[in-house]
């Protein structure tokens, strides 16, 4: 029975080296153990006067003896034990199973007390032979335990996905079964075989997970305990004459209890009769062992067959080589990738009694003498596959098996393919610094290169270059042809300016359309390099105006703006240079586009004005800082016609901002919704309070393109005329001529509907823009205003004359009535008057005012009047 034992043993010895490492416990001392004790069967239990019993509380106490411990025993529902274990209540817990999981916060002997498997029992008659024959039966499993894990997460993969019901304990599972509240019941065959009967139940065929059990302590504690354990476990498996063996066989052969203590024979007339049947008894024992052997043979016979099944059915390449590397044993995994030929099933379970001609390279010949040694080598190797030639990267794990002598004679390897989840990781390697559209680095990458391009600029003197750049229009080509388009013509974008540059420079989109390039390597004097950063911003700048790309159907023309700021020892970091290049490019895009701007200083004064400029505005709203002033236009004869009004803020600190410098702040933001509602609602009470005083003429307000086409402005206006009670066709709105550019009748539907409520329009500024004259005669338009640019040289220009008198005589064909802007002379005034201009505005008439103080200069001149 020893023999037969320390055989099974040794053969176990391969499933631990599958599926366990080995921890290091960390120091600690104990002399008084609590013992956490489950109801386990011949494994684990508690005898009546409360010490563990059991194989492992059989072994367990006999090493508390010789080391002078004292064991309390803690009796606890598996789940509560593996709790407690953690919390450090318990020093130790017995039959526990080592998983990656359990070993970050257990510690754990090398040695395994025992080999395991999980068998699966049903009711007597059922017929399940196969794992197959689990799919969809209930299956009750120990909630916590390594089986439950693995029924639970690596029986779908195989196709069979059984509904688990976890139990507390295994009695519980095993009363489930009797029951019929459960189709089967997964136990570990120690308890399982030995209490089956007594349910009603019997163990079926299907083994799974082999795996060592142990004793395990709280993470960091009992190390001692735990080195002690260890060096008594290798001391007794060596010895077949060792307590460990006589434990075992005890527990074998009472099945459940330990064998009573043999009587005493008596002395007498007997004592011949009595050897005569021990004799007898003996040679019945010889045949009964022989035909038990028999049994043995083939029911390891058949374990090796169902091992090969579990073995062929994992992903891992796993491998038994003897010590001349001959292969002693290969799953079906490694024998297809390595290109061997089939293995004996038996050597799945005992590799030693296998043939072992082939070579399976499984184990290199430079690692032989560390295995040798009884170390265990994790390594990552790379291998190729004899089937398709491909390299796959492992993780290896190479480890000694040993014989019942404790000696190595076999060698495992198991190799993992990691393939997959290197290029997984290389492509999120890739991912985190490159652009997923274009392939080209992204802000991370370039500001890492930017980073050392400066520090060679501070250590060698060299001098280098950041250019941002911005395609013009590319919203509207996203908006009108879909972001598909879009998308090809960044990449084809990338593609030139990848093209168009040197190896060593670094070309990154940084946003939706806007890409930054690093030159590096440029003459170290900062004049000669900012000439050559100038030359290839424009090369770039011309590479993409100059040929049309064609994303789709349809080909079309980019332009391109670019900022450009120089890098070079004691310059701007990181963060400045690409601010500085950023402003120069947004310079850039307010001169119109398709231009390169070098950054200077000036471009660092407007970006902080309009730092405090954005924020102040947002808390100048509704304030008095804010105010609205009005300035009168008046006819050839000197009648006022009409007035303009005109919003000025007055900051406190900065004194007075121009119109020209927050207005168009406001329009990039939705500041510009508030500024234009609050000056329609002061214009509407300058109406009333000027109609009281019988001032019978419009008021002109300049109205935002953008606020003119918000889906709700004709509404919102007609609501305002309503509430105040002002008249609508005494207001008119003046616009630009960009307004109408982007759909003139959109345009045109809106200035109609405003037409309704009696509001006309006046186009602002005209002839400084696109004077586009078949759009102007769609557009519902009252008047023109000539630009103050367009007078200022009258009337001693050729030019200027040439053009007002063009203006006033289309003007007068067209019925426009017509406004002159910026009139700040008499000559100015005398020759408009003499060419038919309606009405003039500007500092020689009056300049603008607040409304109250025109209202008191109206009010003085009607008492004049009376």
């Amino acid at each position: 029975m020893k023999a037969s034992f320390r055989s099974v043993s040794a053969r176990a010895c391969l499933f631990f080296l599958l599926g366990s490492a080995c921890l290091a416990p960390h120091p600690s001392r104990a002399t008084t153990l609590t013992i956490g004790v489950s109801d386990m069967g011949p494994l684990l239990s508690a005898a009546p006067n409360g010490q563990p019993d059991g194989v492992l509380g059989n072994l367990l106490s006999e090493i508390a003896r010789r080391e002078g411990w004292t064991l309390k025993t803690e009796l606890c529902e598996w789940q509560d034990c593996l709790r407690r274990l953690r919390e450090g209540k318990l020093d130790l817990l017995p039959a526990v199973s080592l998983t990656s999981d359990r070993a970050a916060f257990f510690d754990f002997h090398q040695t395994p007390v025992l080999q395991t498997w999980t068998r699966i029992y049903v009711r007597k008659g059922e017929d399940i032979h196969a794992i197959q024959d689990l799919n969809g039966l209930r299956l009750a499993a120990l909630a916590g335990s390594v089986e439950y894990g693995y029924l639970e997460t690596m029986l779908p993969g195989l196709g069979v996905r059984p509904r688990l019901v976890p139990v507390d304990s295994l009695i519980q599972g095993f009363q489930l079964a009797q029951a019929g509240r459960a189709d089967a019941v997964a136990s570990d065959f120690f308890y399982g075989n030995a209490t089956a009967a007594q349910y009603g139940l019997a163990a079926t065929p299907i083994i799974l997970l082999p795996s060592g059990i142990y004793y395990a302590a709280p993470k960091g504690r009992n190390a001692d305990v735990l080195r002690a354990i260890e060096r008594h476990l290798g001391a007794w498996k060596a010895d077949s004459d060792s307590v460990y063996y006589r434990i075992l066989t005890r527990w074998d052969n009472a099945k459940m209890r330990p064998a009573d203590a043999a009587a005493q024979p008596g002395y007498g007339p007997e004592v011949l009769a009595a050897a005569v049947l021990a004799a007898l008894a003996a040679l019945a024992y010889a045949a009964y062992v022989r035909c038990r052997a028999r049994r043995e043979g083939r029911r390891l016979r058949t374990a090796g067959h169902r091992l090969a099944v579990v073995l062929d059915h994992i992903d891992d390449l796993i491998c038994i080589e003897d010590g001349d590397r001959r292969c002693r044993y290969a799953n079906r995994p490694f024998r297809e990738f390595s290109g061997l030929p089939a293995a004996p099933p038996a050597a799945a379970l005992d590799p030693r009694q296998a043939p072992g001609p082939v070579r399976a390279d499984g184990i290199a010949a430079a690692d032989l003498a560390a295995l040798k040694r009884g170390e265990t080598l994790v390594a990552q190797e790379r291998r190729p596959s004899a089937r398709t030639g491909r390299v796959h990267t492992f993780r290896s794990v190479k480890m000694p098996l040993y014989d019942p002598a404790g000696a190595t004679d076999m060698y495992c390897t198991i190799l993992t393919d990691i393939t997959a989840r290197m290029r997984a990781e290389e492509l999120a390697r890739h991912n985190a610094f490159h652009d997923p559209l274009t392939g080209l680095p992204n802000r991370i990458l370039l500001l890492d290169r930017l980073e050392r391009t400066l520090l060679d600029a501070r250590l060698e003197g060299g001098c280098g270059a950041v250019l941002v750049l911005d395609l013009d229009g590319f919203k509207k080509l996203n908006d009108s042809r879909s972001h598909a388009i879009g998308d090809q013509v960044l990449k084809e974008v990338a593609r030139r300016l990848m093209e168009h540059t040197l190896e060593q420079d670094t070309v990154s989109r940084i946003s939706g359309d806007e890409f930054m390039v690093l030159l590096t390597r440029l003459d170290a004097d900062p004049d000669a390099g900012a000439r050559q950063a100038l030359k290839i911003a424009e090369r770039l700048r011309r590479v993409l105006a100059s040929t049309p790309l064609e994303p789709g159907e349809q080909a079309c023309v980019f332009t391109a703006s670019i900022g450009l700021t120089l890098l070079h020892a004691g310059g701007a970091s990181a963060g400045d240079a690409i601010r500085e290049a950023d402003l120069a490019m947004q310079r850039a895009k307010q001169l119109g586009g398709n231009r390169t701007v070098f950054y200077d200083h000036t471009l660092q004064t407007e970006f902080e004005q309009r730092l405090w400029m954005e924020k102040d505005l947002t808390l100048a709203l509704n304030t008095s800082q804010l105010a609205m002033h009005i300035q009168p236009q008046y006819a050839r004869d000197g009648r006022v016609t009409g007035a303009e009004l005109l919003a000025r803020w007055t900051h406190p600190e900065h004194g007075p901002v121009s119109p020209g410098l927050f207005v168009p702040l406001a329009e990039e933001s939705s500041l510009i919704n508030h500024l234009t509602y609050w000056s329609l609602d002061v214009a509407c009470r300058a109406l009333l309070n000027l109609q009281d005083l019988d001032e019978i003429y419009p008021v002109s307000v300049n109205i935002s393109p953008k606020v003119l086409m918000d889906p709700g402005f004709g509404e919102a206006v007609r609501g305002l005329l309503k509430r105040t009670g002002a008249p609508g066709n005494r207001m008119i709105f003046e616009i630009t001529e960009g307004v109408w550019i982007q759909d003139v009748e959109a345009t045109a539907r809106r200035m109609r509907e405003l037409n309704r409520l009696g509001i006309r329009f006046s186009i602002d500024d005209f002839g400084t823009g696109y004077s586009n004259l078949s759009c102007l005669m769609r557009l519902p338009i009252f008047e023109l205003k000539i630009d103050q640019s367009l007078i200022r040289n009258l009337p001693d220009d050729p030019d200027s004359i040439a053009i007002a008198r063009l203006i006033l005589a289309m003007a007068g064909q067209l019925d426009f009535w017509v406004v002159a802007e910026g009139v700040e002379d008499e000559p100015q005034a005398a020759f408009l008057a003499q060419h038919g201009c309606d009405a003039m505005q500007g500092y020689l008439l009056a300049r603008p005012m607040p409304i109250d103080a025109w209202i008191s200069i109206v009010r003085l001149r009607r008492g004049r009047l009376r």
